[in-house]
């Protein structure tokens, strides 16, 4: 029964986490009770939330719920500012299939396995510093957000010693509070200024790098726009680093709270597989996805939801869905947990997770092999997350070793 219904006042979107490494407590009882709630939104907008895998998988499958549709006028609003029309993720097929098959070679499973060796040494790098610096560290700061960060920047063409500039956008970019709509709409100008710079001084001296490429494709037909390349940059910017960032940081999290789970697999390497999925389940970034809009009148778990309404589809409540994963709230890595939806689904399914599963498997592997006994340098309930993003995280990760 709905809370309009009830005449209860309606939940408020996001939640927030009482653990870093758990969603938000009401998932799991929309889920048994009411898994479409109607909820508020920081915004003044209202929307929906799909709460059950199944559910999820539709709202980011079905061509009935639209991304474009955010752009139309009156559209339910997530952020105080509005989207824009060339960022990849406000577009519907087929443009965004056009875009995707651009860069998709970039992030194919060849061009990643020849990542390896780089990413590694990357790592290394990084663990080097963190042991010279002593007995104690932010892993956040230290080696979540420099790993990923270093290598997306590599893969697109951006300067990795403009990484402070990157942080502090992608902080706003993502914002769903904590930033007014211009401080939002600043981040977004500026970015997308800098990259115009940045993509202008590759067409004059190109690199072997994504960016150069799209910039000098002469074939009308593959040509992108100058907005939509800029776009892209900015994309590729903050999903490359920022979702692998979270998982790597709230992984060491839940491998140090079952530490018989990590000595299983530092014993059987050939659980890799599976353990980097059941990972991605539990530590899935975010407690929601972009939302869309239904384009016409759709029923979800009994509830329906109203043309020109805005659902939201919470990754992390979809892989804690005990109807698909048996008892969804224990950290297992022996389980099959390949149904997990922590890359999405549909057409927007992450084009780059290839690429953050190996990040995750090397990071975490050369991480505790470097620093042998790493522990927690604070109790687990004083790790703050960041509930004003829409990617969600940890503000830091203090460890010692």
């Amino acid at each position: 029964m709905s809370e309009e219904a009830t005449g209860q006042k309606r939940p408020v979107y996001p939640m927030h986490r009482t653990d870093a490494t758990q969603p938000p407590g009401e998932y799991k009882e929309f889920r048994a009770r009411c898994p479409v709630p109607h909820v508020d939104l920081p915004t003044g907008s209202d929307a929906y939330l799909a709460t059950r895998h199944a559910d999820v998988r539709t709202v980011l499958s079905d061509a009935r719920f639209s991304r474009a549709a955010f752009l139309e006028p009156g559209a339910p609003r997530m952020q105080p500012v509005e989207p824009h029309p060339d960022n990849i993720m406000s577009m519907d097929p087929p443009r965004l299939t056009r875009v995707r098959r651009l860069i998709a070679k970039e992030f194919g499973p060849r061009r990643v396995v020849a990542m390896r060796p780089h990413i590694e040494a990357v790592a290394a790098r990084l663990l080097d510093a963190i042991e010279e610096s002593g007995r104690s560290a932010d892993l956040v700061s230290a080696f979540a957000t420099p790993l990923p960060l270093q290598i997306v920047c590599e893969l697109i063409g951006v300067p990795f010693e403009d990484r402070a500039r990157f942080q502090d956008w992608s902080d706003r970019f993502t914002a769903l509070t904590k930033y007014t709509a211009r401080q939002i709409a600043d981040a977004d100008r500026e970015l997308r200024e800098y990259l115009d710079r940045l993509i202008d001084s590759k067409r004059r001296a190109p690199g072997a790098d994504l960016l150069s490429a799209l910039a000098g494709e002469s074939d009308p037909e593959l040509r992108l726009t100058e907005s939509e390349l800029v776009m892209l940059g900015v994309f590729l910017l903050i999903a490359g680093h920022d979702t692998t960032t979270t998982v790597i940081a709230t992984s060491v999290v839940t491998l140090l709270r079952n530490p018989g789970q990590l000595r299983l697999w530092r014993e059987h390497p050939e659980l890799t597989g599976s353990a980097v999925d059941e990972l991605v389940r539990y530590n899935t970034p975010g407690d929601g996805s972009f939302a869309r809009i239904a384009t016409e009148d759709v029923e979800l778990s009994g509830t329906r939801i109203p043309a020109g309404s805005a659902v939201i589809a919470p990754m992390s409540s979809a892989n804690r869905d005990a109807t698909v994963f048996e008892d969804p709230d224990r950290f297992d890595i022996t389980r099959d947990a390949s149904a997990h939806v922590g890359f999405g689904h549909g057409p927007h399914f992450c084009i780059g997770s290839a690429l953050a599963k190996l990040e995750l498997e090397v990071a975490l592997g050369m991480l505790f092999t470097r620093l042998p006994g790493l522990r927690l340098a604070v109790a687990p309930d004083e790790l703050r997350w960041r509930h004003f993003a829409a990617l969600g995280g940890l503000h830091e990760l203090p460890v010692t070793w």
